[in-house]
């Protein structure tokens, strides 16, 4: 694991409950942090070179900052060490794509988080659509409404730097919902405003001071689907309160409201044609879930058993459709990329709940 912040803790918890992913090393610009990760997971802490010439290392877990994720994931590459990298798979659509030609290439495989449409919540709703429960689906619509990180969080400043600000630090896991559920884009078009470009930290030791961003901070976008359904999203970071539902699905015979796809459960709703009340879809609790477990689903296709799922090419087309809504500017933009829609999702569960058995295709 290169990059021992606070997700990795996160990630580590995961792999703990999956005896395919191994923890054998970490490295972090602290190494403080790496120690401390060292000292949960039994790896051995050191450095990235130390990580890249371990010839017992097949798979590197990117961690790092968005603004180091193409570089760490290069170098990683070029050393011959498959990748799962953090959201973004890199800041800017052509540089997601040379990463993915060199891993194509180089015949190693290469991961993307978020992989919350992995999570309990998302697999009941592809299963809700691919049953038919609401028909055809025809439209879509998605809200990440917020008032910033320097609202809760003590050094924001990355947030709003490129590669971050609303849509590429969380529109991602709307965007990535959507297309796990309703196939791959064909064309964008969006509209951005920075009506607050300078940001006043409310908590921690620089409480007060205040910051410049340098993206967008207030991002709507209209989704072309190649299926034909059409979409919308808006992703802010100046919006103090909202009732909008994170996520709807609209189908000839009726709809589905989701919960945010930042998290891997939450209430599933559904109403059908004729029906006058929304009814709640019971989510299973025993079914895997957590941070990297898109990592646990990358290892197994890599044994050879099914097929990877949170890929490299649905990481650069999620990616594309991103820089695209944000620099369209009221144009609309063809997306060059395609990607399959990913495989269902059937894990099987040991009797404790915990491990995962296999990965069925």
């Amino acid at each position: 694991m290169i990059g021992c912040g606070d997700v990795s803790r996160k990630y580590a918890a995961t792999f703990a409950r999956h005896p395919l992913v191994h923890v054998a090393r970490c490295a972090d610009l602290l190494p403080v942090r790496a120690g401390e990760l060292a000292a949960r997971t039994g790896a051995a802490p050191g450095t990235v070179d130390e990580i890249l010439d371990d010839p017992g290392i097949e798979l590197v877990v990117n961690l790092t900052p968005p603004q180091m994720h193409a570089r760490v994931t290069e170098r990683a590459l070029r050393a011959g060490k498959s990748v799962y990298t953090e959201k973004p798979l890199a800041v800017d659509a052509p540089t997601g794509a040379r990463l993915l030609a060199e891993a194509t290439a180089a015949g190693l495989w290469l991961g993307c988080a978020p992989d919350t449409f992995l999570g309990p919540s998302a697999r009941v709703v592809r299963g809700l659509i691919d049953d038919g429960e609401i028909g055809t689906p025809l439209g879509a619509a998605a809200a990440m409404l917020a008032a910033g990180h320097e609202r809760s969080c003590a050094t924001p400043d990355a947030f709003y730097q490129p590669g971050a600000g609303p849509m590429l630090d969380m529109g991602v896991y709307y965007v990535t919902m959507l297309v796990s559920l309703l196939g791959p884009v064909r064309r964008v078009t969006g509209m951005r405003a920075s009506p607050a470009p300078l940001r006043t930290i409310d908590v921690g030791a620089r409480a007060g001071a205040t910051f410049e961003s340098t993206v967008p901070t207030h991002v709507t976008g209209l989704l072309d689907f190649a299926s034909g359904v059409t979409g919308t999203i808006t992703a802010s970071f100046d919006v103090w309160g909202s009732r909008t539902p994170p996520l709807e699905i609209y189908g000839t015979r009726g709809a589905l409201v989701l919960p945010d796809p930042n998290f891997f459960r939450g209430r599933v709703q559904l109403r059908r044609a004729g029906q006058r009340r929304w009814i709640e879809v019971p989510v299973p609790q025993r079914w895997p879930a957590g941070r990297g477990i898109g990592v646990v689903d990358l290892a197994h296709a890599m044994r050879g058993r099914g097929p990877q799922r949170a890929g490299g090419a649905l990481g650069r087309h999620v990616l594309e459709v991103m820089t695209g809504i944000v620099d369209a500017d009221g144009t609309g933009r063809d997306i060059g990329s395609t990607c399959a829609r990913p495989a269902p999702f059937h894990p099987m569960v040991s009797d404790d709940g915990c491990a995962w058995c296999e990965t069925l295709g």
